[in-house]
């Protein structure tokens, strides 16, 4: 288990090579960004942040063999972590970097994302983000 820390707040997401098991999964797509047949997004778990319009919410996304998304934008930033799969990122400034399963990064905030995809040709694409986000606020804002 790896800790994800949000200020005060701390979520710890258990991960496992088959997958998150999560028992309160709610799926909800609306909340993610835009949709994709090919690219699966599912909230795994959203708390109210007690006082505020904002919530700390974690997202599983997986993407089959060579798939990408359109190029967009994150209104905050994101922890992520790559549980299965390898990953290709590109933010606008920034060189192509590459990620592997076990590895973190972070998406960052009101920065074109320009490339993000599946750089196999064969295997599948699985990785989890956590953000603190307001409330019925896309996770993914997609950009022309």
């Amino acid at each position: 288990m790896k800790p994800i820390v949000f200020g005060c707040i701390t979520v710890v997401a258990a991960l496992a090579v088959g997958g998150c098991a999560i028992p309160s999964a709610k799926p909800n797509p609306s909340k993610m960004g835009f949709p994709s047949a090919a690219i699966s997004r599912k909230i795994l778990e959203q708390t109210d942040i007690p006082g505020s319009d904002e919530e700390l919410r974690l997202m599983l996304i997986e993407f089959p063999p060579h798939t990408a998304s359109a190029p967009h934008t994150h209104p905050v930033g994101g922890l992520c972590y790559v549980v299965v799969g390898m990953a290709e990122s590109q933010y606008e400034g920034e060189d192509l970097k590459t990620f592997h399963a076990g590895d973190s990064y972070q998406d960052l905030a009101s920065i074109r994302h320009l490339v993000f995809r599946n750089a196999s040709d064969t295997d599948p694409l699985k990785f989890v983000c956590a953000a603190k986000i307001r409330k019925d606020q896309a996770f993914m804002v997609p950009v022309p």
